[in-house]
């Protein structure tokens, strides 16, 4: 059984770590306290979930006044549609980067993110950290819905935590096939066709300071470009 951690970590899954851990202690809702912990930790893990993908999109250090967005989730959401796009773009950026990875041959998970969805989750998780859920929770089925809707968010939220994360372009070409892509102006066949035309090789950093490292499967150029 997962275990509690009585320190804060900053890595992206500790949030879900610690919310799975009082969900295993909850008996399945049973023991309610538990339950009001495991959305408070939830509601954090969302919180670093969003700050994980505004950091990515931010795409340079942060300033002071953006560490001021950070202090409110609407704020954060409203930042990762500014610089992100709303939801039809972000799932037009992430079918394209599907199609990248698979040329490469990438095979690590690679979810995309549902801003919206991140959202519902915050507000399910804040009803159980008011008053009107210990005073209602004396009801089986309250505690019934609450463990399962508890548990579906925690496996959502694991599953993305272990994602890939947001890759962001900067190569400006690249970049205006992507748009083409998500208006419909390009398709999967000529995102290909880029790749294979100009190669692609990608390589792995790490935030805790270990090397890099090349993964999937280099793509050369192919021969009628080398041959330019």
């Amino acid at each position: 059984m997962p275990e509690v951690s009585k320190h804060h970590q900053p890595d992206i899954a500790h949030h879900v770590r610690q919310a799975v851990a009082w969900l295993s202690t909850s008996a399945e809702g049973e023991n309610t306290a538990a339950l009001s912990y495991a959305a408070f930790e939830l509601r954090f893990a969302v919180e670093r979930l969003a700050i994980h993908y505004w950091a990515a999109l931010l795409d340079r250090k942060p300033e002071e006044q953006d560490l001021r967005d950070i202090e409110s989730f609407k704020r954060v959401e409203r930042r990762i549609y500014e610089l992100g796009g709303h939801q039809r773009e972000i799932d037009g950026h992430f079918a394209f980067m599907r199609i990248v990875f698979g040329a490469v041959k990438i095979e690590i998970p690679f979810l995309t993110p549902e801003i919206g969805a991140l959202s519902r989750y915050w507000h399910e998780c804040s009803e159980l950290c008011h008053i009107a859920w210990p005073l209602s929770c004396a009801v089986p089925e309250v505690r019934k819905t609450a463990f399962a809707a508890l548990t579906e968010i925690s496996e959502t939220l694991s599953a993305h935590v272990q994602s890939l994360g947001w890759p962001v372009l900067k190569d400006a070409a690249f970049a205006d096939l992507r748009n083409r892509f998500i208006a419909g102006e390009a398709t999967a066949d000529d995102v290909l066709a880029h790749v294979q035309r100009t190669g692609l090789w990608a390589r792995a950093e790490f935030p805790d300071g270990r090397a890099p490292q090349f993964v999937g499967e280099p793509l050369p150029p192919s021969e009628t470009n080398a041959a330019r």
